[in-house]
């Protein structure tokens, strides 16, 4: 065969690999192919193609020749930082790398040694091949990232290769790299396309949605299957960006709860990522160490951009692989560091979930951190694509954008709905004080009218009935007037101090002349000394007067009210104590509000504008102290006024 027709023949299955490749044939099979015509063409045994991972491990997808190499070493891997060691004691022959047996003395090969009888073996002279040595070429991207090795052993003639068929194997090695990055620039589209679908669907539901909570609960688990995380947590802080509080969930659900302090940890960083515009990786060791990776810039944190192709790396990106003989890959973890104090709690919790690699990614919208998303993967599981990386920067930026305009929404809502009470209270107050200015005032004319047409048989009735209409009419316009100011929310509180004793002994005293016209026994238990407190003297006897007055207006002939005042470490207590017509529980609900009459039957048949009670609720609460109600229809009320001690003794 003349020369010409050889190196055809030993190029005629490039050529055909060349267009499989071309043709988009799935790179498992020209992987094959090549290993065949590595085999074939060159002269090998054995011939075996690795990829490497994404967490940096190369594992062996097809072999060819030996049977026995084949069942050995399909789906093994080895650690890239392993495969470096022994790399680094290559020979470089171009582009390939030829580790003599010799230099093996102290680094183990990470290869397949074979079965070789030691009577074939006898002569180690010149060129022959011994079964440790060792000959690799790195399989490389057009901009020399490292994607795989080509290995080979057993060459059929015995001989280390000579510079043609090395020349051979290196054209061999072009093509894997070359199936390999095409392989892999077509599962990074294939995964940002799946990972693109699934941002537009999350971002879609999460539209649609009209409350925060909705949003959160109905996002985590589609978050979690887009990014395949073991687990994820998503959390929108509370008003006012609260870290343990606001809305939360996990998918799956379950685990352990993390802690104020935990939580407050995440929303701190949360805040700083979405300050500084990344995606913030980092990798939990089994010891409890913290390496921080990257801090991938996404679209739409700061000024970052992002067009959906992967970025080319930078320099400090590359970390060379064997001194740079056999290319670069993209650098991991920063070195590991002890867990500080504030991060120790957060490691052992992630920890004790045996989560290795750590995503967060921050939730936000203008200025503003929201909140954040947690993936996490175990320790067995690869590291986060650029992809995922991206597409979890996508989604939360989405997210914060959903909850700012639900958020917005709930604001809308609560305003409107003040909006529409704000109505109802202007209608109740022109309707309740136009019926009880009315009623007085026709009371009033009707009087003045028999008053006009006979001056001269003027009874005292009449005058007495004008009085007491007249002073209805300007008790309803000073409760108006009181109601005004207590509702101002600038108006401030007199300082001063006042005996709460004293007060209620002269409110049973302005209200005894009443009880004795309708039969009420009214009651005053006096504590052992003053009850001092501080506040608006005016207020606080208006406070007693109203309860001790309402107390014998709602009771009937033979009842008894009972007025007593107590005092504790921290507090004072007036309590008022009738045996009444009592108050039902529908009633109770309402009763401390604007313009509100009891449904009791018995109970409207007093006058009344439905104030009191509420002015007296406004004034105690201007006091610092609370005011509570026992009571039951038909057997009487309590009325307990708590207000605190002034710190002025007594």
């Amino acid at each position: 065969m003349s020369p010409v027709r050889a190196h055809v023949g030993d190029l005629r299955p490039i050529y055909a690999i060349m267009r499989r490749i071309n043709t988009g044939a799935d790179v498992q099979s020209v992987l094959e192919a090549i290993a065949e015509g590595v085999a074939q063409a060159v002269g090998f045994e054995v011939a075996a193609i690795s990829y490497l991972t994404r967490d940096l491990e190369l594992e062996v997808v097809t072999v060819a020749g030996s049977t026995d190499a084949r069942d050995q070493l399909v789906g093994s891997r080895v650690p890239l930082a392993e495969m470096e060691q022994e790399l680094a004691l290559a020979e470089p022959l171009g582009s390939l790398l030829f580790i003599p047996a010799e230099r093996f003395a102290d680094v183990p090969t990470t290869g397949w040694i074979p079965a070789v009888d030691p009577s074939t073996d006898a002569s180690h002279a010149g060129d022959r091949w011994r079964p440790e040595d060792t000959l690799r070429s790195p399989l490389l991207s057009p901009d020399g990232e490292l994607l795989g090795l080509l290995s080979v052993d057993l060459p059929i003639d015995g001989q280390r290769p000579d510079a043609a068929r090395r020349e051979l194997l290196e054209m061999y090695a072009e093509l894997a790299g070359v199936a390999l990055n095409n392989a892999q620039r077509a599962s990074d589209l294939e995964d940002q396309v799946r990972l693109s679908r699934a941002v537009e669907a999350i971002n879609s539901t999460a539209a649609e949605s009209l409350a925060v909570a909705h949003i959160v609960e109905s996002s985590v688990a589609p978050v979690a299957e887009a990014l395949d995380a073991d687990t994820v947590w998503l959390r929108v802080f509370g008003d006012g960006g609260v870290a343990d509080q606001g809305q939360s969930a996990r998918h799956p659900a379950g685990g352990g709860r993390a802690t104020p302090g935990m939580l407050e940890h995440a929303a701190g960083d949360a805040r700083t990522a979405w300050a500084d515009g990344v995606v913030v990786l980092a990798r939990i060791g089994e010891d409890g160490s913290v390496g921080t990776a990257e801090r991938a810039p996404v679209a739409g944190f700061g000024q970052h951009e992002f067009t959906g192709v992967r970025p080319r790396p930078t320099d400090a990106e590359r970390v060379p692989v064997a001194g740079g003989t056999a290319g670069w890959v993209h650098r991991r973890d920063a070195p590991a560091q002890p867990a500080t104090a504030d991060q120790s709690q957060v490691v052992e919790f992630l920890r004790v979930a045996s989560a290795d690699n750590v995503l967060l990614a921050p939730l936000g919208a203008g200025p503003d951190c929201l909140g954040y998303l947690v993936a996490v993967r175990r320790r067995e599981l690869a590291d986060w694509s650029t992809s995922e990386v991206h597409a979890a920067g996508q989604i939360a930026r989405n997210l914060g954008q959903a909850v700012l305009n639900a958020r917005l929404l709930e604001h809308e809502q609560v305003l409107v709905a003040q909006l529409e009470s704000l109505d109802h209270y202007k209608s109740d107050l022109i309707s309740t004080v136009s019926h009880e200015l009315r009623t007085p005032l026709t009371s009033i004319s009707g009087h003045l009218e028999l008053i006009e047409d006979d001056p001269r048989g003027a009874t005292a009735a009449s005058f007495e009935v004008v009085r007491r209409n007249l002073e209805r009419v300007l008790s309803l316009i000073d409760d108006l007037l009181t109601l005004k100011r207590l509702t101002d929310s600038e108006a401030p509180v007199a300082s001063g101090v006042v005996d709460l004793q004293q007060a209620a002994i002269d409110a049973a005293s302005a209200v005894r002349p009443s009880a004795v016209e309708a039969g009420v026994t009214l009651v005053v238990v006096p504590s052992g000394g003053p009850l001092l407190i501080s506040g608006d003297r005016d207020e606080l006897e208006r406070v007693a007067l109203n309860l001790v007055g309402n107390a014998v207006k709602y009771s009937r002939r033979g009842d008894t009210v009972t007025v007593s005042t107590e005092r504790t470490e921290r507090f004072v207590r007036l309590v008022c104590h009738d045996t009444g017509i009592g108050i039902s529980k529908a009633d109770q609900e309402e009763l401390f509000t604007e313009f509100f009459r009891s449904t009791n039957p018995d109970a409207l048949t007093q006058p009344g504008t439905g104030l009191g009670l509420s002015i007296v609720r406004r004034i105690v609460q201007r006091h610092g102290g609370s005011i509570r109600l026992e009571s039951d229809l038909g057997v009487g009320s309590t009325f307990t006024v708590r207000l605190p001690l002034s710190r002025v003794t007594s």
